[in-house]
């Protein structure tokens, strides 16, 4: 259970030497994105810390050098949106007692963009990147990998960027290529993607069939 996690040593390490430090609050995600092996490894239903194991942590970080960035590597930081409301104001009263130190970055699904208290609160704690998996702009495309988070109604893709941009936030994403649905265009579609949302690092993956995926699973069965 994370909630018996002990703090870890940082006493042992100069932090000065690092560009950012990393903390986790929740391991799993309760999506079921076809490529991704996160469910079965880490279960769909999120396991958490308690808040004040987060505070301990950033505690013990900070008074061991001049950290700068902490990056939330959670599967999913909005994975249990009700916990990650229970966090944030706790994050927002350390990010005040200490004169606002680091940057706060995490992993989360792009429908954070619907829901303002979510965003209105990490933009209080200092959230500035956010890590979307994106994987392409394609709706049949997203369908086909039952990414159905990415489709949201009315507002599209392009939207919830410019919407978490306004709340501060940096969108990083990953884009994923040899899909199914993909054409000789899609490439060219990607780009321009790229380019009208502006987001400024994005890492292009080749898709791959992990161990204990759905992806797997089904290519097996097609003889693939």
């Amino acid at each position: 259970p994370l909630n018996e996690f002990p703090v870890p040593a940082y006493h042992l390490v100069d932090l000065d030497n690092y560009l950012l430090g990393s903390v986790q609050y929740s391991s799993g995600c309760p999506y079921r994105c076809e490529f991704c092996d996160i469910p079965e490894l880490y279960g769909r239903n999120p396991r958490l810390k308690e808040p004040e194991q987060i505070i301990a942590e950033l505690d013990a970080m900070l008074a061991t050098g001049n950290l700068r960035a902490v990056y939330f590597v959670d599967d999913n930081f909005v994975g249990d949106r009700r916990a990650a409301l229970k966090l944030l104001p706790y994050l927002v009263d350390w990010q005040k007692r200490n004169g606002y130190p680091v940057q706060f970055a995490c992993e989360a699904t792009l429908n954070l963009a619907q829901n303002k208290e979510l965003l209105e609160m990490m933009r209080e704690a200092y959230f500035c990147t956010v890590f979307c998996g994106i994987e392409t702009p394609e709706k049949d495309a997203l369908k086909s990998i039952s990414k159905q988070q990415n489709l949201m109604g009315n507002l599209s893709i392009l939207d919830a960027i410019e919407t978490l941009n306004s709340y501060g936030m940096e969108v990083v994403s990953g884009i994923i290529i040899g899909l199914d649905t993909d054409t000789e265009d899609t490439s060219d579609r990607i780009l321009e993607f790229i380019r009208l949302s502006n987001i400024p690092l994005l890492t292009i993956n080749l898709l791959y069939a992990l161990p204990k995926s759905p992806l797997l699973r089904r290519l097996e069965l097609e003889g693939r």
